[in-house]
C-alpha cells in the first residue's frame, strides 16, 4: 500500500519521537513509536486526527489511559488498531498536560536567584501552561542535587511524604550539591491554561484528571509516577489546610488571556513567570507574540523575571544563540532554559539534569 503524504508526516513524527525523545528514557515507547512508524494501518488511523492531536505523547497517553498493554510494541500497536474509536475519543477530548513536577528542580535555582535579585522579599509565581498547577508549589518539595559523574543514578520519587526531586548538575552549579537553593517566599500563585485540570478535590472529575496525568507518564518511568502521586497528595494537603494559598487559575490562551492573569498579581510583588514544554504546541506567530508581550512586562511596578524552559528550536528569540552553539544532534533530549530571553542552561526534559550554558559549549 502506498503511504499518503499525511501518513508519511505522521510516520516521521513518530520515528523522530522514538529516537529523539523516548530513546534512553522509555524503551517500550521507543519500540512502540518505531513500530507505529512502519504500520500503514495504524498511521492511517492517526492521520484522521486533527494535526495537533496526532502527537505521540497524546495518542500513546490516550491508549494507556484506556489500559493498553505496555509489555511489547506489537501488542500495543495491535491493541491501538483494535480500540481506535475509544482512543480517538480520548485524544479529541484531552490534551498533553504532563505537569511534570520534576522540572521544579531545574527551575528552582533561577526562581531563587530572581527573588534574591529583587531584594529577597516575597514573590508572585505564575506558570503559563499550568495544567493541574503542581509546579506552582516548588517550595513544598524536597530537592537533591547530584554532581555529574558521581556514582548512582537519579531516583526522583517519593522518599517520604513530600516528593524528592533529584537532579544531576554540572559546571558551576556543582555548588548546589552542598547547598540546595532555598525556595523564596511565594506570596501569590497563578496559572494560565487552555484546559486547567483539577486534581486536588475529591470529586469524580478530579480523580479522573489524576488518572489522565498518570497515563501521560511513560511506561518504565516508575519514579515519575511516584513523584506525581506524591506531589498531588502534598499540594492537596497544603491547600486544604491553607486555602488562602490556592493558585489563581485562569482558563485561556497563552497570549490573548495572559493579561487577565497578570492583572491580578499584586503590584508590590516581583513577578516570576515561567513556562516549560508548552510553546511547542502553538504556532510560531503565537510564540513571537508571546515573547513580545513578556518583554513588555519588564516595566511592571514590582519587577519581572521570565524563565522559559522549552525544546531548543521552540523559542524564536533564542534560536540564533542555540544554533550558533550547538549542532541539532547534540541537543537531542534536552531543553534550553532561558532567563529573560537569554540562554542560561541545558536541562533534562523531566528535570533530571541541569548544566549551565557557559559550561556546555
Amino acid at each position: 500500500m502506498t503511504m499518503t503524504g499525511l501518513q508519511a508526516d505522521t510516520a516521521t513524527a513518530y520515528r523522530r519521537f522514538a529516537t529523539n525523545e523516548a530513546r534512553g528514557n522509555s524503551p517500550i515507547y521507543e519500540a512502540v513509536c518505531l513500530r507505529i512508524a512502519d504500520d500503514d494501518a495504524v498511521l492511517s488511523l492517526i492521520a484522521t486526527l486533527p494535526a495537533v492531536k496526532r502527537q505521540p505523547n497524546l495518542v500513546l497517553g490516550a491508549a494507556r489511559y484506556l489500559d493498553a498493554p505496555s509489555d511489547d510494541a506489537s501488542s500495543f500497536a495491535a491493541w491501538l488498531h483494535e480500540h481506535w474509536d475509544e482512543v480517538r475519543a480520548v485524544a479529541l477530548s484531552r490534551a498533553t498536560q504532563t505537569n511534570e513536577v520534576g522540572r521544579c528542580a531545574t527551575l528552582l535555582p533561577f526562581i531563587a536567584d530572581a527573588a534574591r535579585a529583587a531584594g529577597d522579599g516575597p514573590i508572585a509565581l505564575v506558570e503559563v501552561g499550568c495544567s493541574a498547577g503542581l509546579a506552582l508549589y516548588p517550595d513544598l518539595y524536597d530537592y537533591e542535587y547530584v554532581s555529574a559523574g558521581s556514582e548512582g543514578g537519579v531516583d526522583s520519587g517519593a522518599g517520604g511524604e513530600r516528593p524528592l526531586l533529584t537532579c544531576v548538575v554540572a559546571g558551576a552549579l556543582d555548588e548546589m550539591t552542598n547547598a540546595t537553593p532555598r525556595a523564596p517566599t511565594i506570596a501569590w500563585r497563578g496559572g494560565l491554561d487552555l484546559n486547567p485540570l483539577d486534581v486536588l478535590s475529591d470529586d469524580p472529575e478530579a480523580l479522573d484528571n489524576a488518572r489522565w496525568l498518570r497515563a501521560l507518564v511513560w511506561p518504565g518511568q516508575d519514579e515519575r509516577a511516584s513523584r506525581l502521586a506524591a506531589a498531588i497528595d502534598t499540594v492537596r494537603r497544603h491547600v486544604t489546610s491553607h486555602p488562602e494559598d490556592a493558585a489563581h487559575i485562569v482558563r485561556g490562551d497563552v497570549v490573548d488571556d495572559l493579561e487577565r492573569l497578570v492583572a491580578q498579581v499584586p503590584d508590590e510583588l516581583h513577578l516570576v513567570l515561567f513556562h516549560s514544554a508548552v510553546l511547542a504546541y502553538v504556532d510560531d506567530d503565537t510564540r513571537t507574540r508571546f515573547e513580545r508581550r513578556l518583554h513588555e512586562l519588564t516595566h511592571r511596578p514590582g519587577g519581572f523575571t521570565w524563565i522559559s524552559n522549552e525544546a531548543p528550536s521552540v523559542m524564536p528569540g533564542t534560536r540564533d544563540a542555540v544554533a550558533a552553539a550547538w549542532e541539532p544532534r547534540d541537543l537531542r533530549g534536552r531543553f534550553v532554559l532561558a532567563l529573560d530571553g537569554q540562554p542560561r542552561a541545558l536541562t533534562g526534559p523531566h528535570g533530571q539534569s541541569l548544566t549551565p550554558w557557559d559550561a556546555t559549549n
